[in-house]
């Protein structure tokens, strides 16, 4: 590893171990990974019923873009309607 690679993990590291000195950071810290932990388990147990779900978000995220892409045809329709007519 290069030097400054070596001073960015070591940044890192010092730099969480300081924020563990607080408490309510180290159980906020301690609770996020074990839902983490919890969470790939999940996955790992149900990965059928994870990729559906995975599907189904996708699903919900293209038909946002579909509609919002629809939107802005209607907009850019509007637009060019309110130019021709100022053009005229």
């Amino acid at each position: 590893m290069r030097l400054w690679q070596k001073g960015i993990v070591f940044g890192a590291l010092f730099g969480f171990l300081i924020t563990l000195f607080k408490r309510e950071e180290r159980q906020h810290v301690l609770g996020q990974s074990k839902q983490a932990v919890d969470q790939v388990k999940y996955i790992y147990q149900h990965p059928s019923q994870s990729v559906h779900q995975l599907r189904v978000k996708l699903n919900d995220v293209m038909s946002g873009v579909d509609q919002f892409i629809y939107q802005l045809d209607q907009i850019e329709k509007k637009m060019n309607e309110k130019t021709k007519k100022l053009d005229q």
